[in-house]
Protein backbone atom coordinates (compact mmCIF):
# COMPACT_ATOMS: atom_id res chain seq x y z
CA UNK A 1 0.00 0.00 0.00
CA UNK A 2 1.86 3.12 -1.16
CA UNK A 3 -0.65 5.66 -0.13
CA UNK A 4 -3.55 6.27 2.03
CA UNK A 5 -6.20 6.67 0.45
CA UNK A 6 -5.11 6.33 -3.37
CA UNK A 7 -5.09 9.72 -5.69
CA UNK A 8 -5.83 13.06 -4.37
CA UNK A 9 -9.77 13.90 -4.37
CA UNK A 10 -10.78 17.33 -5.02
CA UNK A 11 -12.53 19.04 -1.93
CA UNK A 12 -16.18 18.58 -4.20
CA UNK A 13 -15.87 15.66 -1.98
CA UNK A 14 -16.62 18.02 0.55
CA UNK A 15 -18.50 20.84 -0.87
CA UNK A 16 -18.63 21.96 -4.67
CA UNK A 17 -16.65 23.80 -6.58
CA UNK A 18 -13.38 24.23 -4.81
CA UNK A 19 -10.51 25.26 -6.33
CA UNK A 20 -6.95 24.75 -5.51
CA UNK A 21 -4.58 27.70 -5.06
CA UNK A 22 -0.76 28.27 -5.48
CA UNK A 23 1.56 28.64 -1.97
CA UNK A 24 4.82 31.04 -2.55
CA UNK A 25 7.79 28.97 -2.93
CA UNK A 26 10.80 29.61 -1.14
CA UNK A 27 13.84 31.52 -3.07
CA UNK A 28 11.31 31.02 -6.12
CA UNK A 29 12.25 27.62 -6.98
CA UNK A 30 15.77 28.04 -6.61
CA UNK A 31 17.94 24.28 -5.85
CA UNK A 32 20.31 26.26 -3.91
CA UNK A 33 19.75 28.17 -0.23
CA UNK A 34 20.96 31.49 -0.58
CA UNK A 35 22.57 31.89 2.57
CA UNK A 36 25.16 28.38 2.65
CA UNK A 37 25.12 27.79 -0.86
CA UNK A 38 23.52 23.85 -0.04
CA UNK A 39 21.56 22.48 -2.23
CA UNK A 40 18.14 21.80 -1.35
CA UNK A 41 17.38 18.10 -0.68
CA UNK A 42 15.02 15.71 -3.16
CA UNK A 43 12.64 13.20 -2.04
CA UNK A 44 15.71 10.17 -3.44
CA UNK A 45 17.98 12.22 -1.15
CA UNK A 46 19.36 10.33 1.98
CA UNK A 47 19.98 13.29 4.10
CA UNK A 48 19.39 16.78 2.94
CA UNK A 49 16.25 19.58 3.94
CA UNK A 50 13.64 19.85 1.93
CA UNK A 51 11.78 22.67 1.89
CA UNK A 52 8.64 21.57 0.12
CA UNK A 53 8.21 24.72 -1.60
CA UNK A 54 5.79 22.44 -4.38
CA UNK A 55 3.29 21.91 -2.15
CA UNK A 56 -0.13 23.73 -2.48
CA UNK A 57 -2.97 24.03 -0.16
CA UNK A 58 -6.45 23.97 -1.36
CA UNK A 59 -8.95 26.49 -0.86
CA UNK A 60 -10.78 25.75 2.49
CA UNK A 61 -14.24 24.20 1.69
CA UNK A 62 -17.44 26.93 1.12
CA UNK A 63 -15.34 29.98 1.88
CA UNK A 64 -14.23 32.65 -0.42
CA UNK A 65 -10.91 34.71 -0.79
CA UNK A 66 -11.62 38.25 0.94
CA UNK A 67 -8.20 40.49 -0.71
CA UNK A 68 -7.04 42.25 2.34
CA UNK A 69 -6.19 46.53 1.87
CA UNK A 70 -7.24 49.48 3.42
CA UNK A 71 -10.37 50.52 4.56
CA UNK A 72 -12.11 52.81 6.46
CA UNK A 73 -14.11 51.20 9.60
CA UNK A 74 -16.92 52.40 11.58
CA UNK A 75 -20.45 53.62 11.56
CA UNK A 76 -21.11 55.42 8.60
CA UNK A 77 -25.27 55.36 9.87
CA UNK A 78 -26.48 58.29 12.00
CA UNK A 79 -25.77 57.36 15.34
CA UNK A 80 -29.17 56.97 16.96
CA UNK A 81 -28.42 55.43 20.28
CA UNK A 82 -25.38 58.28 20.84
CA UNK A 83 -23.42 55.55 21.65
CA UNK A 84 -19.81 56.50 19.64
CA UNK A 85 -18.65 52.94 19.95
CA UNK A 86 -17.51 52.42 16.75
CA UNK A 87 -16.04 55.91 15.32
CA UNK A 88 -14.86 56.28 12.04
CA UNK A 89 -10.82 55.28 11.11
CA UNK A 90 -8.62 54.15 8.64
CA UNK A 91 -6.82 50.77 9.34
CA UNK A 92 -5.45 47.96 6.90
CA UNK A 93 -6.82 44.23 6.99
CA UNK A 94 -4.98 40.97 5.75
CA UNK A 95 -6.57 38.63 3.38
CA UNK A 96 -8.75 36.08 4.63
CA UNK A 97 -10.97 33.66 3.80
CA UNK A 98 -14.56 33.60 4.92
CA UNK A 99 -17.49 31.60 4.54
CA UNK A 100 -19.76 32.30 1.58
CA UNK A 101 -23.22 32.41 3.65
CA UNK A 102 -24.27 31.84 7.07
CA UNK A 103 -23.57 28.41 8.73
CA UNK A 104 -26.59 26.54 8.60
CA UNK A 105 -28.53 23.74 10.49
CA UNK A 106 -27.83 20.79 7.99
CA UNK A 107 -23.85 22.02 8.99
CA UNK A 108 -24.25 22.11 12.43
CA UNK A 109 -26.37 18.49 12.29
CA UNK A 110 -23.25 17.06 10.40
CA UNK A 111 -20.66 18.47 13.03
CA UNK A 112 -23.24 16.88 16.19
CA UNK A 113 -22.75 13.30 14.16
CA UNK A 114 -19.76 12.97 13.45
CA UNK A 115 -19.10 14.35 16.80
CA UNK A 116 -19.92 10.46 17.64
CA UNK A 117 -19.85 8.86 14.57
CA UNK A 118 -16.26 8.54 12.16
CA UNK A 119 -15.81 10.55 9.03
CA UNK A 120 -15.92 8.93 5.52
CA UNK A 121 -12.43 8.90 4.29
CA UNK A 122 -11.35 6.69 1.17
CA UNK A 123 -9.58 3.76 3.03
CA UNK A 124 -6.35 2.29 1.51
CA UNK A 125 -6.96 -0.81 -1.41
CA UNK A 126 -6.35 -3.21 1.27
CA UNK A 127 -8.01 -2.20 4.10
CA UNK A 128 -11.57 -3.41 4.05
CA UNK A 129 -14.10 -1.86 6.26
CA UNK A 130 -16.48 -5.01 7.65
CA UNK A 131 -20.24 -4.68 7.50
CA UNK A 132 -22.38 -5.97 10.33
CA UNK A 133 -25.15 -6.33 7.85
CA UNK A 134 -22.94 -8.89 5.73
CA UNK A 135 -24.84 -11.90 5.06
CA UNK A 136 -21.82 -13.72 4.68
CA UNK A 137 -20.38 -12.98 7.71
CA UNK A 138 -23.36 -13.18 9.40
CA UNK A 139 -24.18 -16.76 8.36
CA UNK A 140 -20.46 -17.86 8.75
CA UNK A 141 -20.00 -16.14 12.46
CA UNK A 142 -18.07 -13.28 12.37
CA UNK A 143 -20.44 -10.13 11.73
CA UNK A 144 -19.09 -7.57 13.72
CA UNK A 145 -21.10 -5.83 16.69
CA UNK A 146 -23.48 -3.19 15.06
CA UNK A 147 -21.60 0.41 15.41
CA UNK A 148 -24.39 2.60 17.72
CA UNK A 149 -23.06 5.89 19.29
CA UNK A 150 -23.49 6.40 22.74
CA UNK A 151 -25.47 9.62 22.49
CA UNK A 152 -25.98 9.44 26.27
CA UNK A 153 -22.14 9.84 26.79
CA UNK A 154 -19.42 11.70 25.86
CA UNK A 155 -18.07 12.99 22.51
CA UNK A 156 -15.64 11.02 20.51
CA UNK A 157 -13.37 13.69 21.05
CA UNK A 158 -10.40 12.53 22.99
CA UNK A 159 -9.01 16.45 22.89
CA UNK A 160 -12.73 18.03 23.46
CA UNK A 161 -14.78 15.62 25.14
CA UNK A 162 -18.55 16.91 25.26
CA UNK A 163 -22.29 15.81 25.98
CA UNK A 164 -24.86 16.24 23.37
CA UNK A 165 -26.53 18.71 25.32
CA UNK A 166 -23.99 20.74 25.09
CA UNK A 167 -23.40 21.01 21.31
CA UNK A 168 -27.16 20.69 20.16
CA UNK A 169 -28.69 24.43 19.07
CA UNK A 170 -30.85 25.96 22.71
CA UNK A 171 -34.51 24.95 20.67
CA UNK A 172 -35.90 27.11 23.32
CA UNK A 173 -34.83 30.72 21.78
CA UNK A 174 -37.79 30.27 19.77
CA UNK A 175 -40.77 29.63 22.79
CA UNK A 176 -42.57 32.70 24.31
CA UNK A 177 -45.64 33.12 26.34
CA UNK A 178 -47.00 35.39 23.61
CA UNK A 179 -46.50 34.21 20.49
CA UNK A 180 -47.28 30.87 18.22
CA UNK A 181 -43.34 30.69 17.67
CA UNK A 182 -43.01 27.33 20.15
CA UNK A 183 -43.69 25.46 16.59
CA UNK A 184 -39.94 26.13 15.50
CA UNK A 185 -38.59 25.45 18.46
CA UNK A 186 -40.08 21.44 17.54
CA UNK A 187 -38.69 22.26 14.09
CA UNK A 188 -36.52 24.40 12.85
CA UNK A 189 -33.27 23.02 13.63
CA UNK A 190 -34.40 19.26 13.00
CA UNK A 191 -36.91 19.55 10.13
CA UNK A 192 -35.54 18.89 6.64
CA UNK A 193 -37.16 21.60 5.80
CA UNK A 194 -35.26 24.09 7.20
CA UNK A 195 -31.89 22.11 6.60
CA UNK A 196 -30.75 25.35 4.43
CA UNK A 197 -31.47 28.21 7.25
CA UNK A 198 -29.28 29.49 9.19
CA UNK A 199 -28.37 28.01 12.69
CA UNK A 200 -29.65 30.29 15.46
CA UNK A 201 -29.50 29.21 19.48
CA UNK A 202 -25.49 28.45 19.13
CA UNK A 203 -23.68 30.68 21.86
CA UNK A 204 -19.82 31.89 21.52
CA UNK A 205 -18.80 29.17 23.22
CA UNK A 206 -20.34 26.53 21.38
CA UNK A 207 -19.40 27.91 18.03
CA UNK A 208 -15.61 27.99 19.03
CA UNK A 209 -16.27 24.19 19.75
CA UNK A 210 -17.48 24.12 15.93
CA UNK A 211 -14.04 25.32 14.57
CA UNK A 212 -12.45 23.05 16.47
CA UNK A 213 -14.13 20.42 14.39
CA UNK A 214 -14.07 21.76 11.21
CA UNK A 215 -10.36 22.25 11.33
CA UNK A 216 -9.85 18.43 12.93
CA UNK A 217 -12.35 17.56 10.25
CA UNK A 218 -10.84 19.09 7.10
CA UNK A 219 -7.02 18.34 7.52
CA UNK A 220 -8.31 14.70 8.69
CA UNK A 221 -9.34 14.44 5.10
CA UNK A 222 -6.19 16.09 3.88
CA UNK A 223 -4.22 13.60 5.73
CA UNK A 224 -6.08 10.69 4.12
CA UNK A 225 -5.26 12.13 0.81
CA UNK A 226 -1.51 12.30 1.25
CA UNK A 227 1.12 9.98 -0.27
CA UNK A 228 2.44 8.16 2.94
CA UNK A 229 5.89 8.91 2.20
CA UNK A 230 4.96 12.35 2.06
CA UNK A 231 3.70 12.28 5.72
CA UNK A 232 6.16 12.75 8.45
CA UNK A 233 8.19 9.91 9.72
CA UNK A 234 7.17 10.38 13.25
CA UNK A 235 3.22 9.62 12.06
CA UNK A 236 4.33 6.72 9.46
CA UNK A 237 6.16 4.94 12.50
CA UNK A 238 3.07 5.63 14.69
CA UNK A 239 -0.22 4.75 12.26
CA UNK A 240 1.10 2.09 9.78
CA UNK A 241 2.78 -1.19 9.87
CA UNK A 242 5.21 -2.79 7.75
CA UNK A 243 4.17 -6.90 7.24
CA UNK A 244 7.44 -8.73 5.98
CA UNK A 245 5.69 -11.27 4.36
CA UNK A 246 3.44 -9.66 2.05
CA UNK A 247 5.50 -6.33 2.01
CA UNK A 248 2.33 -4.02 2.38
CA UNK A 249 1.82 -1.54 4.94
CA UNK A 250 -1.43 -1.98 7.01
CA UNK A 251 -2.95 1.10 9.13
CA UNK A 252 -1.92 1.17 12.87
CA UNK A 253 -2.10 2.97 16.38
CA UNK A 254 1.70 2.78 18.06
CA UNK A 255 3.02 0.91 15.22
CA UNK A 256 0.06 -2.28 15.80
CA UNK A 257 -1.95 -2.94 13.21
CA UNK A 258 -5.75 -2.91 13.30
CA UNK A 259 -8.28 -5.72 12.83
CA UNK A 260 -7.62 -9.04 11.16
CA UNK A 261 -4.85 -9.39 8.59
CA UNK A 262 -5.11 -13.07 8.00
CA UNK A 263 -7.85 -13.01 5.17
CA UNK A 264 -5.07 -11.34 2.62
CA UNK A 265 -6.93 -7.64 3.05
CA UNK A 266 -6.59 -5.75 6.19
CA UNK A 267 -10.16 -5.99 8.11
CA UNK A 268 -11.66 -3.25 10.70
CA UNK A 269 -14.53 -2.17 12.48
CA UNK A 270 -16.04 0.77 11.99
CA UNK A 271 -15.00 1.44 16.02
CA UNK A 272 -11.34 0.87 15.07
CA UNK A 273 -11.74 3.46 12.23
CA UNK A 274 -13.55 5.83 14.80
CA UNK A 275 -10.39 5.06 17.08
CA UNK A 276 -7.63 4.99 14.49
CA UNK A 277 -8.85 8.83 13.44
CA UNK A 278 -9.55 10.22 16.98
CA UNK A 279 -5.87 8.96 17.48
CA UNK A 280 -4.69 11.05 14.55
CA UNK A 281 -6.69 14.09 15.54
CA UNK A 282 -5.28 13.80 18.89
CA UNK A 283 -1.69 13.31 17.13
CA UNK A 284 -1.89 16.37 14.82
CA UNK A 285 -3.65 18.84 17.96
CA UNK A 286 0.18 18.63 19.53
CA UNK A 287 1.93 21.48 18.59
CA UNK A 288 5.39 20.07 17.48
CA UNK A 289 3.56 17.56 15.39
CA UNK A 290 1.58 19.70 13.49
CA UNK A 291 4.52 21.95 12.62
CA UNK A 292 6.17 18.53 11.07
CA UNK A 293 2.57 18.97 8.94
CA UNK A 294 2.51 22.80 8.32
CA UNK A 295 5.68 22.56 7.13
CA UNK A 296 4.69 20.18 3.91
CA UNK A 297 2.20 22.38 3.27
CA UNK A 298 -0.43 19.95 4.25
CA UNK A 299 -2.17 21.60 7.34
CA UNK A 300 -5.16 24.51 6.80
CA UNK A 301 -4.91 27.01 9.73
CA UNK A 302 -7.56 26.65 11.91
CA UNK A 303 -10.96 28.14 11.04
CA UNK A 304 -12.25 30.64 13.60
CA UNK A 305 -14.87 33.24 14.12
CA UNK A 306 -14.00 36.41 12.23
CA UNK A 307 -12.58 38.99 14.13
CA UNK A 308 -14.98 42.35 14.18
CA UNK A 309 -12.62 44.31 11.49
CA UNK A 310 -12.75 41.12 9.08
CA UNK A 311 -16.28 40.95 9.20
CA UNK A 312 -16.94 44.57 8.55
CA UNK A 313 -14.81 44.97 6.23
CA UNK A 314 -15.75 41.77 4.29
CA UNK A 315 -19.34 42.84 5.02
CA UNK A 316 -18.92 46.74 3.82
CA UNK A 317 -16.69 45.40 0.38
CA UNK A 318 -16.38 48.38 -0.94
CA UNK A 319 -13.67 46.99 -4.01
CA UNK A 320 -16.45 48.43 -5.92
CA UNK A 321 -16.24 52.35 -5.10
CA UNK A 322 -12.47 53.14 -5.23
CA UNK A 323 -10.99 55.18 -8.59
CA UNK A 324 -7.96 53.88 -10.43
CA UNK A 325 -6.00 56.36 -7.78
CA UNK A 326 -7.24 54.82 -4.57
CA UNK A 327 -9.82 57.27 -3.54
CA UNK A 328 -13.44 55.94 -2.90
CA UNK A 329 -16.16 58.12 -4.55
CA UNK A 330 -18.37 57.18 -1.55
CA UNK A 331 -18.36 55.09 1.88
CA UNK A 332 -21.39 52.33 2.20
CA UNK A 333 -24.20 52.54 4.88
CA UNK A 334 -24.98 48.85 3.73
CA UNK A 335 -23.13 46.26 2.00
CA UNK A 336 -24.43 47.46 -1.44
CA UNK A 337 -24.66 50.66 -3.09
CA UNK A 338 -27.33 54.12 -2.01
CA UNK A 339 -29.25 54.66 0.60
CA UNK A 340 -32.13 52.38 0.50
CA UNK A 341 -32.97 48.52 1.43
CA UNK A 342 -34.69 48.17 -2.30
CA UNK A 343 -33.31 46.56 -5.23
CA UNK A 344 -33.29 50.35 -8.27
CA UNK A 345 -31.91 48.42 -10.90
CA UNK A 346 -33.08 45.81 -13.57
CA UNK A 347 -36.36 42.87 -12.86
CA UNK A 348 -35.39 42.85 -9.76
CA UNK A 349 -36.07 46.65 -9.23
CA UNK A 350 -37.96 47.21 -5.86
CA UNK A 351 -37.50 44.21 -4.49
CA UNK A 352 -35.98 43.84 -0.43
CA UNK A 353 -32.32 43.53 -0.81
CA UNK A 354 -31.89 42.02 2.71
CA UNK A 355 -34.82 39.64 5.21
CA UNK A 356 -35.22 42.26 7.82
CA UNK A 357 -37.90 44.26 9.97
CA UNK A 358 -39.60 46.90 7.78
CA UNK A 359 -41.51 48.53 10.86
CA UNK A 360 -42.98 47.76 14.00
CA UNK A 361 -44.57 44.59 13.32
CA UNK A 362 -44.05 44.12 9.64
CA UNK A 363 -41.60 41.10 8.90
CA UNK A 364 -42.87 40.12 5.08
CA UNK A 365 -44.92 43.14 3.68
CA UNK A 366 -48.43 42.83 2.16
CA UNK A 367 -49.61 39.36 1.03
CA UNK A 368 -49.56 39.01 -2.82
CA UNK A 369 -47.91 42.34 -3.45
CA UNK A 370 -44.27 41.30 -5.37
CA UNK A 371 -42.07 42.71 -2.30
CA UNK A 372 -43.55 40.36 -0.04
CA UNK A 373 -40.80 37.94 0.05
CA UNK A 374 -42.74 35.88 2.70
CA UNK A 375 -39.49 35.61 5.32
CA UNK A 376 -40.76 36.43 8.18
CA UNK A 377 -38.21 34.55 10.03
CA UNK A 378 -34.74 33.77 9.20
CA UNK A 379 -34.97 32.07 5.09
CA UNK A 380 -32.72 29.78 3.46
CA UNK A 381 -29.03 31.49 2.86
CA UNK A 382 -27.78 32.78 -0.48
CA UNK A 383 -31.35 33.83 -1.51
CA UNK A 384 -30.24 37.38 -2.01
CA UNK A 385 -28.06 39.21 -3.78
CA UNK A 386 -24.29 39.10 -2.98
CA UNK A 387 -22.37 41.70 -2.45
CA UNK A 388 -19.05 42.65 -3.92
CA UNK A 389 -16.73 39.68 -2.23
CA UNK A 390 -19.46 37.29 -3.25
CA UNK A 391 -20.55 37.03 0.33
CA UNK A 392 -24.43 36.32 0.79
CA UNK A 393 -26.36 37.84 3.57
CA UNK A 394 -23.99 40.25 5.14
CA UNK A 395 -26.99 42.11 6.33
CA UNK A 396 -30.25 40.83 7.48
CA UNK A 397 -31.26 37.02 7.72
CA UNK A 398 -29.42 36.67 10.91
CA UNK A 399 -27.04 38.77 12.93
CA UNK A 400 -23.73 37.25 13.46
CA UNK A 401 -21.03 36.36 16.31
CA UNK A 402 -17.67 37.71 15.71
CA UNK A 403 -14.15 37.01 17.82
CA UNK A 404 -13.84 40.33 19.74
CA UNK A 405 -14.84 40.85 23.21
CA UNK A 406 -16.53 44.04 23.35
CA UNK A 407 -15.70 47.63 24.92
CA UNK A 408 -17.86 50.83 24.34
CA UNK A 409 -14.68 52.31 22.98
CA UNK A 410 -12.15 50.08 21.41
CA UNK A 411 -11.57 52.03 18.64
CA UNK A 412 -9.79 54.04 20.49
CA UNK A 413 -7.31 50.79 21.58
CA UNK A 414 -7.40 49.07 18.21
CA UNK A 415 -4.03 48.71 16.33
CA UNK A 416 -4.60 50.20 12.80
CA UNK A 417 -3.28 47.07 10.94
CA UNK A 418 -5.51 43.70 11.64
CA UNK A 419 -7.50 45.38 14.77
CA UNK A 420 -8.85 43.21 16.95
CA UNK A 421 -10.00 42.80 20.82
CA UNK A 422 -9.08 39.43 22.36
CA UNK A 423 -9.81 40.68 25.90
CA UNK A 424 -9.98 43.07 28.27
CA UNK A 425 -6.45 43.96 28.32
CA UNK A 426 -6.72 47.89 28.88
CA UNK A 427 -10.23 48.48 29.86
CA UNK A 428 -10.40 45.71 32.56
CA UNK A 429 -13.84 44.59 33.24
CA UNK A 430 -13.40 45.84 37.15
CA UNK A 431 -13.72 49.70 35.65
CA UNK A 432 -17.40 48.32 34.91
CA UNK A 433 -18.36 46.77 38.20
CA UNK A 434 -17.55 43.07 37.98
CA UNK A 435 -14.46 41.38 39.59
CA UNK A 436 -13.20 38.01 38.13
CA UNK A 437 -13.08 34.98 39.60
CA UNK A 438 -9.87 32.70 39.42
CA UNK A 439 -12.07 29.76 37.66
CA UNK A 440 -10.51 28.70 34.41
CA UNK A 441 -13.16 30.34 31.81
CA UNK A 442 -13.06 33.76 34.01
CA UNK A 443 -16.55 34.00 34.82
CA UNK A 444 -17.56 37.33 35.73
CA UNK A 445 -19.22 37.75 39.42
CA UNK A 446 -20.24 40.26 41.56
CA UNK A 447 -20.10 39.62 45.10
CA UNK A 448 -19.69 43.46 46.90
CA UNK A 449 -20.11 45.74 44.67
CA UNK A 450 -23.59 47.47 43.98
CA UNK A 451 -22.84 49.12 40.73
CA UNK A 452 -22.67 46.78 37.52
CA UNK A 453 -22.86 46.76 33.64
CA UNK A 454 -23.19 44.64 31.32
CA UNK A 455 -19.99 44.65 30.22
CA UNK A 456 -17.84 42.03 30.81
CA UNK A 457 -14.83 40.00 29.59
CA UNK A 458 -17.47 37.16 28.09
CA UNK A 459 -19.58 40.09 26.36
CA UNK A 460 -19.11 39.04 23.00
CA UNK A 461 -19.65 41.48 19.82
CA UNK A 462 -22.50 40.57 16.85
CA UNK A 463 -22.70 42.26 13.81
CA UNK A 464 -25.37 43.26 11.23
CA UNK A 465 -28.97 43.31 11.70
CA UNK A 466 -31.21 39.88 11.44
CA UNK A 467 -34.76 39.33 10.30
CA UNK A 468 -35.88 40.99 13.31
CA UNK A 469 -34.08 44.01 13.21
CA UNK A 470 -35.09 47.39 11.66
CA UNK A 471 -32.93 48.51 9.14
CA UNK A 472 -30.65 50.58 11.30
CA UNK A 473 -28.82 47.45 12.52
CA UNK A 474 -28.00 46.31 8.50
CA UNK A 475 -24.71 48.88 8.92
CA UNK A 476 -21.80 47.13 8.84
CA UNK A 477 -20.51 49.71 11.06
CA UNK A 478 -23.16 49.17 13.81
CA UNK A 479 -22.13 46.87 16.70
CA UNK A 480 -23.99 45.00 19.85
CA UNK A 481 -23.12 42.76 22.57
CA UNK A 482 -23.80 39.45 24.50
CA UNK A 483 -22.62 37.27 26.71
CA UNK A 484 -20.21 34.28 25.50
CA UNK A 485 -23.02 31.63 26.91
CA UNK A 486 -25.89 33.14 25.71
CA UNK A 487 -28.00 32.51 22.62
CA UNK A 488 -30.83 33.98 20.66
CA UNK A 489 -33.00 33.07 17.52
CA UNK A 490 -31.57 36.25 15.93
CA UNK A 491 -27.98 35.43 16.12
CA UNK A 492 -25.89 32.69 13.74
CA UNK A 493 -22.38 32.87 12.01
CA UNK A 494 -20.22 32.33 9.60
CA UNK A 495 -16.06 30.88 9.75
CA UNK A 496 -13.37 32.75 8.78
CA UNK A 497 -9.39 31.68 8.23
CA UNK A 498 -5.84 33.22 7.61
CA UNK A 499 -4.93 33.78 4.00
CA UNK A 500 -1.26 32.40 3.48
CA UNK A 501 1.12 33.34 0.95
CA UNK A 502 -1.64 33.90 -1.76
CA UNK A 503 -1.99 36.37 -4.22
CA UNK A 504 -5.61 35.18 -5.19
CA UNK A 505 -8.14 37.63 -6.89
CA UNK A 506 -11.14 35.68 -7.59
CA UNK A 507 -14.17 35.93 -5.14
CA UNK A 508 -15.61 32.99 -6.58
CA UNK A 509 -15.17 29.82 -5.14
CA UNK A 510 -17.25 29.40 -3.04
CA UNK A 511 -20.66 26.94 -4.05
CA UNK A 512 -23.13 29.68 -4.87
CA UNK A 513 -20.97 31.78 -6.16
CA UNK A 514 -20.17 28.63 -8.55
CA UNK A 515 -23.79 27.67 -9.23
CA UNK A 516 -24.72 31.39 -10.02
CA UNK A 517 -22.09 32.06 -12.08
CA UNK A 518 -19.56 34.25 -9.96
CA UNK A 519 -21.75 37.28 -10.10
Amino acid sequence: MRKLTGHIKSYAALIAGVSLISSCAGNKGSSIDASTGIEYATDKDLIGFKPYNDKELPNPPGMVFVQGGRTILGSFEQDLFGARDNVERTVTVNSFFMDETEKTNAEWRMYVFHSFNPIPVELPKNVELLDPNDDDLIAAGNAPEAFIPDLNGPTHSKSNPKTIDEIIPNDNVWSSDFSFNDVYAENYYSNPGYSSYPVVGVTWRQIADFCRYRTESVNLRLIFQMDREELPLLFQEEFFAYDETTQEYSIAIGGQPLGDNTSGAQQITIQELDDYQQEIVEFINDPVNRRQFIERGIYLPEFRLPNEAEWEYAAKATIGTVYLDENEEYGRIYPWDGRGTRNPYGKERGTQLANFKRGRGDYAGIAGNVNNDGSVIPEQVGLREPNDFNLFNMAGNVSEWVFDTYRPLSFGDFDDLNPVRKDGTGDSERDYGWESSQEVDSVAYNPQLEFRSLVNDRSKVYKGGSWKDVAYWMAPGTRRYLDMDRATNTIGFRCAMISIGTQQLDQSNGVFGKILGGK
